[in-house]
């Protein structure tokens, strides 16, 4: 290959990298619309962001400014995500909780697996 289609190919991998590392902030916006994150895996997010965050000191070590640029765009965006998830968890939560304790009879359904409610006060698994 001649170094003018590696230049270009680099140029299309670092424009494709930023493309997809902000990709996850659509998924951040229609949790925050939607009021729920139950559709979401954290564990899935949780892993995203580490691989930017292992692959970032990577690219500081080669002295690569793409690898540096895609991996720290996508370690703001994925955390930003993450945050998003954990912060509506935490209020489904809270409201879950708010819930059961002004309808006692509803703690028994939960425990039977029969609490019917919106997904914006029911608990994710």
């Amino acid at each position: 290959m001649t170094l003018e289609t590696i230049q270009v190919l680099g140029t299309a991998a670092t424009v494709y990298g930023l493309g997809g590392a902000l990709s996850v902030l659509l998924q951040a916006r229609q949790m925050y619309v939607r009021g729920t994150s139950c559709d979401v895996s954290a564990r899935f997010l949780g892993v995203y962001v580490g691989g930017f965050a292992i692959w970032l000191p990577y690219g500081f070590g080669i002295e690569s400014v793409p690898i540096i640029l895609v991996h720290a765009v996508g370690l703001v965006c994925g955390s930003i995500t993450l945050a998003v998830l954990l912060w509506l968890r935490k209020t489904t939560v809270a409201v879950a909780n708010r819930s059961a304790a002004e309808d006692p009879k509803a703690v028994s359904k939960e425990a039977r697996g029969q609490w019917r409610t919106s997904a914006r006060t029911q608990p994710c698994t």
